[in-house]
């Protein structure tokens, strides 16, 4: 929070034109700071802390030669106020809020932003980066657009392209990009993933090889060469294309390959699939399942909202990895319960879980960036 709310807050105070919720909040602030209690219960004698509050500015305020020189108020002013945010703050993220009476702060994923990083190792905040080039590396020129996305370009006064270049480009949670290859090919990067590439791919007409973690939207480029999709566990062999990889689980044994257009092969070391357009594999360990699934609940994520279609485990680990709360369940609350419906993604996170409870099924209890479910 700003800690002008807080200067303005004992200024209400000391006037007395506080509320009386800003007057209990300073005077739970007294009594953690002053009379050493924890988080202030309904056994505290507010009066007493009061009168103890008033002494101790009245003692701070003597009229002394040394008191009224400015920088000795200023400085004690400043004391005040970063004890109260302090203490203020350990207060809210121990405070247990309800859907209905939450007063935290505003919790909102950051959109688009992502880190790059270069064959020699420097990293690029794409965020706070000034539209324009950012970079130049072997065959290629790197620049950021005026949209927001990154763009390499083949870098004609460049005659080596042969150098063993790689670049690879890390969301957050909260965070998407996208990126133009210099073949043409375009890749959406969900939250908490990472995609590595030869930053001159395709140049040399040798296979277009990139690496995955985590979730990413491809449209390939058709070219002579095929583009694979490498994830620890599998492989996504095309022509050109458009499809999905979810390897958030991956890790738990489970892969999620959706083809949007075209054709795919997915490749594992004990099977392989050709997928049309609609079907999806699932990679269970090695092992390949193909069904129909819902499209655009797949690719929802890329066009900024939710599309929430499945159980409630699946349905929160989304929501986590977006605005970066942790999730925890209470033992009664039945894994088998399945939610539907759109949700934008840029929505805060309390008007989501608000929308979720609307549907009866469960609600929440919010501690920090802690997020409780419960029946």
């Amino acid at each position: 929070m700003d800690k002008k709310i807080g200067k303005q807050l004992l200024a209400k105070y000391l006037s007395g034109k506080a509320t009386e919720r800003e007057n209990r909040i300073v005077e739970e602030w007294y009594a953690v700071r002053f009379l050493s209690t924890s988080v202030p219960s309904k056994f505290v004698d507010y009066a007493k802390i009061k009168m103890e509050m008033w002494e101790e500015i009245e003692k701070r305020d003597t009229p002394t030669k040394f008191y009224r020189k400015p920088w000795v108020r200023f400085a004690a002013a400043v004391l005040i106020i970063i004890s109260f945010w302090g203490v203020f703050y350990k207060l809210q993220s121990n405070q247990v809020y309800t859907v209905e009476t939450y007063k935290g702060e505003e919790i909102k994923a950051s959109g688009l932003g992502a880190i790059l990083t270069l064959t020699d190792g420097a990293k690029i905040n794409l965020e706070s980066a000034e539209a324009g080039e950012i970079a130049i590396e072997p065959g290629v020129i790197i620049s950021k657009t005026t949209e927001g996305f990154l763009e390499y370009k083949t870098n004609q006064l460049k005659a080596n392209v042969s150098a063993i270049s790689n670049n690879i480009l890390t969301t957050s949670k909260g965070e998407t990009y996208q990126v133009l290859l210099p073949d043409g090919s375009k890749v959406w990067l969900n939250s908490a993933s990472s995609l590595s590439f030869p930053s001159n791919i395709g140049e040399n007409g040798e296979e277009r090889i990139v690496k995955l973690e985590g979730e990413g939207y491809f449209e390939i480029a058709k070219a002579s060469s095929p583009f694979i999709v490498e994830t620890s566990t599998q492989k996504v062999k095309v022509l050109g294309t458009h499809f999905n990889i979810d390897a958030y689980t991956e890790n738990l044994g489970l892969v999620k390959t959706t083809l949007i257009e075209g054709k795919i092969n997915v490749l594992t070391n004990r099977d392989f699939q050709n997928l049309t357009p609609g079907e999806q594999a699932i990679n269970k360990r090695g092992n390949i399942v193909v069904k129909q699934e819902d499209v655009e609940a797949v690719v929802a994520w890329k066009n900024g909202y939710f599309k929430f279609d499945g159980n409630i485990i699946e349905i929160m680990a989304t929501i986590g990895r977006w605005y970066d709360v942790d999730i925890t369940f209470s033992q009664d609350v039945p894994k088998e319960v399945k939610l539907w419906g759109y949700v934008s993604r840029s929505n805060d996170l309390i008007s989501v879980l608000r929308q979720l409870e609307r549907t009866n099924q469960i609600k929440f209890k919010i501690k920090g960036r802690k997020i409780i479910v419960t029946k």
